[in-house]
């Protein structure tokens, strides 16, 4: 009878139902190739790999690994489908991560863990797409958004958006259910004027929109959207602090696509206590600052925030988008400037510093702080550790992390759009892979993939998750939905 090596019985433990616990599983030392045996450091979700170890081949002559056999890719696991001899071959599933990510193998037999075969030895590549949402009909914008701009999504994954109507200037909220159909919530009967700032407070049941035409901050029940209050602001322009009534504020009225005063004094915001917190303009020609109402109509200007040039326009900090980090530090776009166009950051104690951006002129380039280029961006939001940018004019979505490193998700720059790259050139729906493990060295990797995915003008942006970021479209009067899985 042949001898068993020692090893072998963690694997054939099935046999007396033994199997050992997570901590002390053994390790296999395997060979993972492509299915022509060039090693595989990387890959992306659907792609083949071959793994190779001398202790599948008793395994195999038991039938045990196309009967009960599977492979752990971190937590998800995946049934062998091909084995044979001292091999067997699967692919890679989709796995919910956002960048790339060193991944743990581990083989199963049946439910139960039998051995490591790679602790982060393989790096998963997740896969960027990018689709249009809604908005377009037999691949023409069927008239639904005019200019939408600011947009928020609830808990259920619905979407409301800022459709900016001009010549008019009586802008409505549009709601766009997870399957992409959308409806006017509100603003139908031209309750509203200018809108350029939206957030949400689901705790209390309420949508909060700035209304730069009535300079106020106003209150829309969400399971009674026609219920729209006033929360705060006289109607009249100025910068008081106050409760309710008594505040007065003072936003920008230019609308999204008026990239040469890029929105001046916009943004809206809210935190998890229901607080708001909105972007604003101050007399004087660059100076700004950032106002803070709690859920009772209380307005006082956050400290810190007040920015008044003394020379140059390299000082504007005029907010343009508004958001909040796990921290409650405050983090704003600048796009009004022509020498500085970016992301500030004011800290709890209203310490005030540049995040990410160059101070030079617009254009679209991925780095690290002020490495980084932006072209007029519009609106911003947080969420798990990310900042994500709808970055105007570059028709890009930009993700920008903790420290400051830049990156472009889909977008073609400034003079690839259709706006500024000809007039004729149609959206382009596309993926790509995020960048593999031989392309850490350099900071603008993603400007090129990126462009698999052609957006015109972005005019706000919503998170669901960070695999799941929609993008209003102001250019192609759509919305774009991007995953990254």
């Amino acid at each position: 009878m042949k001898k068993i090596i020692p090893f072998l019985f963690v694997l054939f433990a099935i046999a007396c139902e033994k199997f050992p616990q997570e901590d002390q599983l053994k390790e296999i030392d395997t060979k993972i190739t492509d299915l022509k045996g060039a090693p595989m450091k990387e890959a992306g979700a659907g792609t083949p790999m071959k793994l190779t170890a001398p202790e599948f081949k008793e395994l195999n002559k038991q039938g045990l690994l196309l009967k009960d056999g599977y492979i752990a890719f971190d937590k998800t696991l995946v049934k062998i489908k091909e084995a044979a001899d001292d091999y067997i071959v699967i692919a890679v599933p989709i796995l919910d991560y956002i960048d790339l990510r060193g991944v743990e193998l581990r083989l199963f037999l049946g439910v139960n863990p039998a051995a490591i075969l790679c602790r982060s030895c393989l790096y998963y590549r997740p896969t960027v797409s990018g689709v249009i949402f809604s908005g377009f009909t037999d691949g023409v914008a069927d008239g639904s958004f005019h200019l939408p701009a600011e947009m928020i999504t609830d808990i259920a994954g619905n979407l409301y958006v800022i459709d900016e109507r001009t010549p008019s200037n009586h802008d409505v909220i549009i709601k766009v259910s997870p399957t992409g159909v959308n409806s006017i919530f509100a603003g139908a009967g031209d309750v509203f004027g200018r809108l350029v700032g939206i957030g949400i407070d689901e705790s209390r049941g309420l949508l909060y929109v700035s209304d730069a035409t009535a300079q106020q901050i106003k209150a829309i029940n969400l399971t009674s959207p026609s219920t729209i209050t006033v929360l705060a602001g006289s109607g009249t322009e100025g910068n008081a602090d106050g409760t309710g009534m008594a505040a007065s504020f003072r936003f920008g009225t230019q609308a999204v696509d008026d990239f040469g005063t890029n929105e001046l004094g916009q943004g809206l915001t809210v935190d998890a206590s229901g607080n708001i917190y909105v972007g604003e303009n101050y007399p004087g020609s660059l100076a700004a600052q950032v106002r803070k109402i709690t859920p009772a109509g209380v307005v006082t200007t956050v400290p810190g925030t007040l920015i008044i040039p003394t020379s140059s326009e390299d000082q504007s900090a005029i907010p343009s988008g508004i958001t909040l980090n796990g921290a409650n530090e405050i983090f704003t776009l600048s796009g009004s400037s022509g020498f500085y166009q970016g992301i500030n950051k004011f800290t709890t104690a209203g310490v005030f510093s540049r995040f990410a951006g160059m101070e030079s002129y617009e254009g679209l380039q991925d780095g690290v702080g002020g490495h980084a280029q932006f072209s007029y961006p519009t609106a911003i939001r947080y969420f798990n550790t990310f900042f994500y940018v709808a970055d105007g004019t570059n028709g890009a979505l930009r993700r920008v992390s903790a420290s400051g490193k830049v990156i472009t998700l889909a977008g073609v720059g400034h003079s690839n759009t259709n706006r500024f790259g000809g007039g004729h050139i149609l959206p382009l729906e596309g993926s790509y892979l995020m960048e593999g493990f031989v392309a850490f060295p350099d900071p603008h990797y993603y400007e090129t993939p990126a462009r698999a995915i052609r957006m015109n003008q972005a005019g706000g942006v919503a998170v669901v998750h960070g695999g799941l970021i929609y993008v209003a479209d102001y250019g192609y009067h759509c919305i774009w939905k991007i995953t990254i899985r």
